[in-house]
């Protein structure tokens, strides 16, 4: 998609799988908005990234020696975050400070206190900012939301999830928390528009694939505010295949996210045909068109002044990151 000098310019903090996907798929598919700017700390992988979304775009992209040098750059009005996880809170506080809008990928931070403080920056700020839980635009979870709101088919009583990654060789058990669990965490609050009160992690036998730091897979117990059980069951190092799924059981129903997509409705006795096929790599695949949403619904947001209603709010996130610590803290010691 040709770019015009008139777009929105958006700088972009981070250019591994996150930042180099949000900067292709701003590219490729988002109208009114272009990459101006690219920080990273290997300055190499910039310099690829910046090179294919001109390639794309037809304007170049200049990449920044430092945050703080995009931060200062006039024409940059807005900001991705997609740098490490504990980075996220300084990168958005930055940003809030110099004038931003700002995307922040998931987690808002990497523990409740830094969640604490950088929430209160945005919300006493004037900038937009939203929190990256893309699956709030995914086609399938929102017709999940519609359906259980509209109450068709009784109460919620149970909510069972999968999330399991091909590979994760860095990946801590805390990390199974707070980067992994923190989306379902944030998909049941907002499903039910209620408050996680507790979490706890059960622990099972430990793949061969896992590293040191790692106790994978495992099962995160979690009960709201009216009694809701929800089950995430994660496993970082599937080798199979990319799988994410949500079942909702409710009176009269079960409603199944697929893992490839769709919502499978089962009822009165019947079973329909569930999709089925070759399995994604990783979220990026399966999530391509949530995050196009997402990133039109930034724009959308900037050219509004008001942040699009499917967003997480720092608020949001704040919230999603203290459940996921009340899960961190139940962990053994040596794994938090």
């Amino acid at each position: 998609m040709k770019k015009k000098s008139s777009d929105i310019c958006i700088g972009v903090i981070g250019a591994g799988i996150m930042g180099s996907g949000h900067a292709l798929y701003i590219s490729e598919s988002v109208k009114g908005a272009r990459v101006a700017g690219i920080y990273d700390a290997n300055t190499t992988v910039a310099m690829k990234v910046a090179s294919k979304v001109k390639k794309i775009g037809g304007l170049s992209v200049t990449v920044y020696d430092s945050i703080q040098s995009m931060l200062s750059a006039k024409e940059i009005t807005a900001i991705i975050i997609a740098s490490p996880d504990n980075l996220h809170a300084e990168h958005l506080s930055m940003a809030i400070a110099a004038g931003k809008d700002v995307l922040c990928e998931k987690p808002l931070a990497s523990n409740d206190s830094d969640a604490k403080k950088v929430a209160q920056t945005a919300n006493n700020s004037k900038s937009i900012v939203g929190i990256g839980f893309m699956r709030r635009f995914d086609p399938a979870y929102l017709e999940l939301k519609r359906v259980v709101r509209s109450g068709k088919y009784g109460k919620v009583l149970q909510i069972r999830c999968t999330s399991r990654n091909v590979s994760s060789p860095t990946a801590t058990t805390a990390m199974l928390l707070t980067n992994v669990a923190v989306h379902e965490v944030d998909v049941i609050r907002w499903l039910l528009d209620e408050e996680i009160k507790s979490v706890n992690v059960n622990l099972t036998k430990v793949t061969s694939k896992a590293n040191s730091k790692l106790l994978d897979p495992i099962s995160v117990n979690c009960y709201t505010e009216s009694g809701v059980l929800a089950t995430i069951d994660i496993c970082a190092n599937s080798t199979y295949g990319y799988e994410v799924g949500m079942e909702v059981i409710t009176e009269s129903a079960s409603l199944v996210v697929e893992n490839l997509g769709g919502l499978t409705i089962v009822k009165d006795f019947y079973l329909p045909n569930r999709k089925s096929g070759k399995l994604h790599k990783d979220w990026m695949g399966r999530f391509k068109p949530a995050y196009i949403a997402e990133l039109n619904a930034f724009v959308e947001s900037i050219k509004k002044r008001k942040l699009h209603p499917n967003f997480a709010t720092a608020n949001d996130g704040l919230a999603a990151s203290i459940a996921c610590g009340l899960g961190v803290k139940s962990l053994p010691r040596n794994q938090r």
